[in-house]
């Protein structure tokens, strides 16, 4: 490793929790507070906090239930794709039916898990997001200072 690499600061991945479940807005965010690569910028109860959330705190990463109150996670879907909001959505469900990995796919988010079986895989998606986060630049590769 050499010295302007050393000196360099991680970049953490900032993560937003939506999910009206307090036992998986708990059981989320213990694991997710055992890495030091991330760190949770908010907790979301409703639909409509998630959306606010988003828009305001822009997460690197949200995890996103798709039955909330107030607002579906496929309504918060739809709303952050008007708006352009680009976050790596995870949508963690109780919910099997393929119609609804169909439409939240289809709608922007990037992967879709069942909250009893898939779980852990939320914690794999995010150390990879941030192992890519703080690749170094390639020498060669465009930045946006190179226009």
């Amino acid at each position: 490793m050499n010295e302007a690499t050393h000196n360099v600061p991680r970049k953490r991945t900032r993560v937003l929790i939506a999910d009206d479940s307090a036992a998986v807005r708990a059981s989320l965010s213990a694991l997710i507070s055992r890495l030091p690569e991330v760190e949770i910028i908010g907790i979301a109860i409703t639909g409509t906090e998630a959306l606010q959330f988003a828009r305001s705190l822009k997460p690197d990463v949200m995890t996103l239930d798709v039955r909330m109150p107030e607002m579906s996670g496929i309504d918060v879907l739809e709303a952050l794709q008007k708006d352009r909001l680009i976050p790596i959505v995870i949508m963690l469900t109780g919910l099997t039916e393929v119609e609804y990995q169909r439409k939240c796919l289809a709608l922007g988010a990037k992967y879709f898990f069942h909250k009893a079986t898939e779980f852990e895989k939320v914690i794999e998606i995010l150390l990879d997001h941030n192992r890519q986060l703080n690749q170094p630049e390639q020498p060669g590769t465009p930045t946006s200072d190179s226009k």
